[in-house]
């Protein structure tokens, strides 16, 4: 709690104004932009991680730094959430719905699909407002799925059953929603951004787990137990 510094009335950071007499509250738009310089910071870091295994066959040591780097924010966040939450609250509060969708559009326009995702999901972005970005990100939110899945597999940081189990169910959960979604009735920009995904996830599952392109076109055919045997048989088959 701090005090207005006109009227001397208490104050919690998330009054960005003192609601008795309208003077600014000075150290909650401090604390607001505290915060999202350390937004800025993890946003900066997980691009720097989806640029380096974009470009990455097998530059394991440097993206593990850039992992570990990225955890370090995520626990971060955590302890500031609350506070975090509330910031946000005051940000929303101020963005007309135009500067959004102005936002939105940058995120597909640089193929930040899962930054977009993380960004509609902080501000509770109804999918009936935004319905073409929506489907859009919820493909992103399934990618996202795959990669942590797969990172934690590849670096050892699974915390509870088999991650390489996990990878391929996280895999399956991608591949079928990924199917589901080219089959409605959406938008040649929406089928160009999934598509844009897809290539990516194909790109991973080449790149990191051994597998074909005939392999991957085969993977909607396959259920989970036999995902996992062809995944195994490819990592096998590099050692």
């Amino acid at each position: 709690m701090v005090n207005c510094k006109k009227c001397g009335a208490p104050l919690s950071l998330n009054e960005a104004f003192c609601p008795y007499c309208g003077e600014p509250n000075l150290e909650a738009q401090e604390h607001l932009k505290k915060l999202q310089e350390l937004d800025e910071q993890f946003q900066n870091t997980s691009r720097e991680v989806a640029a380096e295994v974009k470009k990455s066959k097998k530059g394991y040591g440097i993206l593990v730094i850039l992992v570990m780097l990225l955890l370090a924010n995520l626990v971060v966040f955590a302890m500031h959430q609350a506070s975090y939450d509330i910031a946000e609250r005051i940000i929303a509060g101020k963005m007309t719905e135009k500067e959004i969708k102005t936002k939105l559009d940058e995120f597909l326009e640089e193929g930040e699909y899962i930054e977009m995702d993380l960004f509609m999901e902080k501000f509770s972005l109804s999918y009936r407002d935004y319905e073409d970005y929506s489907k859009i990100s919820y493909l992103a939110n399934y990618q996202s799925r795959m990669i942590e899945t797969m990172t934690q597999y590849l670096y050892g940081s699974d915390t509870y059953g088999d991650p390489l189990v996990r990878t391929c169910q996280a895999i399956k959960d991608y591949e079928d929603e990924y199917t589901s979604l080219k089959k409605r009735d959406n938008s040649d920009t929406v089928r160009f951004h999934m598509d844009k995904i897809n290539t990516e996830v194909n790109g991973f599952l080449r790149n990191y787990l051994n597998l074909t392109e005939e392999d991957i076109a085969g993977i909607k055919d396959l259920n989970e137990s036999s995902l996992l045997i062809l995944v195994n048989e490819r990592l096998n088959n590099e050692k």
